[in-house]
């Protein structure tokens, strides 16, 4: 996954903080913190995005990564699509209340969501509990297909927890 560049600019005195939800990404030019925060608004209109003008001796003593993390471009953003479900001990699906599939952008600097793979999945036995498939990629057909197969192995394992070295009491 790419992380943020390293400039070859001298260290500029102040550090454009986009502050999106939970996470402080760190510029040095104001209009890439301004254009990740105006998208980021577009993207999700229910979370905040505003953009600081931090001290670099500030954000080298606050920020998270310190003078490494300033970014000298733009973030990658890409689509990423999702497939999800879960199943009962003994391979029932349960409703959830989501879709099942479902696409959404997500930038490099969201490590849980943003992928440059066409595809990967996995199930995941929650112990004395259900078991979950869990698919995403930048394919969409790809990402359908490996759906089938995450469902038919999580079907399985909710049925047979033991042939995956699964140890809770069902």
């Amino acid at each position: 996954m790419p992380g943020p560049s390293q400039s070859t600019a001298p260290a500029e005195s102040t550090v454009y903080v986009a502050r999106l939800g939970g996470h402080h990404v760190p510029f040095v030019h104001r209009k890439h913190a301004e254009a990740v925060a105006a998208q980021w608004s577009a993207d999700r209109p229910d979370r905040s995005a505003v953009v600081e003008e931090w001290d670099r001796s500030k954000w080298e003593r606050e920020g998270p990564g310190g003078t490494r993390a300033v970014r000298d471009r733009m973030p990658d953003r890409k689509v990423v699509f999702h497939a999800y479900a879960l199943f009962a001990p003994g391979g029932v699906r349960l409703n959830v209340g989501v879709p099942e599939q479902w696409s959404g952008s997500a930038w490099e600097f969201e490590a849980d969501l943003h992928t440059d793979l066409p595809v990967r999945w996995h199930t995941t036995c929650r112990p004395g509990q259900e078991v979950e498939a869990q698919v995403r990629g930048t394919d969409n057909g790809a990402v359908a297909a490996a759906f089938a197969d995450a469902c038919a192995q999580a079907v399985d394992r909710a049925r047979d927890h033991g042939s995956y070295g699964d140890t809770s009491d069902w």
